[in-house]
């Protein structure tokens, strides 16, 4: 049972102050400015929200600043994603994808479940860095390349230098997120040039 806190009221009256209840919408509104597939009951202790599939990134990009800003912290149940969200803290990794939630800090579990998700229904996935440096698996169109195909990508915090390559060898895709997990504190330039096969 989650105790009341006051803040939680907060959060939800500047919720749907942000994207406002469906009841108070017309007819003439409620596609143009309803996100909701329910309206959130308010509550003092959780909020639960659940919105329409075309809004999503941009209610949840609301939900956890907004969150943050009450120092609330946010639970994705699909997923089990929970995101600290605190006043301060920086996840070290962020992974995200074209259609799963973004994942603070992920574990080595979550690393190989998601990239084994990558295919037609999810185009690519990220692994980003707290500096900006981030590395990607993309496959077929998302990614530019034919279907059977993967694209695997990083940058090192900025623009130059980044490096691509691609491979039709599903398992060198796999580990590229696990092996640039594990050495996150080192340089992967060794090995890869822009426009050259890489062997992983």
């Amino acid at each position: 049972m989650l105790a009341a806190h006051p803040a939680v009221g907060r959060f939800y009256d500047a919720l749907l102050d942000r994207f406002p209840p469906l009841e108070s919408l017309g007819d003439d509104d409620i596609d143009r400015l309803g996100v909701w597939s329910m309206t959130p009951e308010r509550s003092d202790a959780i909020v639960a929200v659940s919105c329409v599939w075309s809004r999503a990134d941009e209610v949840g990009t609301a939900v956890l600043t907004l969150a943050a800003e009450h120092g609330l912290i946010c639970y994705e149940p699909g997923y089990h994603v929970v995101n600290p969200n605190a006043p301060g803290h920086a996840a070290l990794f962020t992974l995200s994808s074209q259609s799963l939630p973004t994942m603070p800090d992920p574990n080595a579990g979550r690393l190989k479940w998601i990239i084994g998700q990558v295919g037609e229904n999810n185009g690519y996935v990220i692994l980003e860095r707290a500096d900006g440096w981030f590395v990607q698996v993309g496959y077929g169109d998302a990614a530019g390349v034919p279907t059977g195909t993967y694209a695997l990508e990083y940058q090192e915090g900025s623009n130059d230098p980044h490096f691509r390559c691609q491979t039709t060898d599903r398992e060198a895709a796999l580990r590229l997120l696990p092996k640039v997990r594990r050495r996150y504190r080192t340089s992967l330039t060794q090995g890869w040039q822009p426009g050259e096969k890489v062997t992983l």
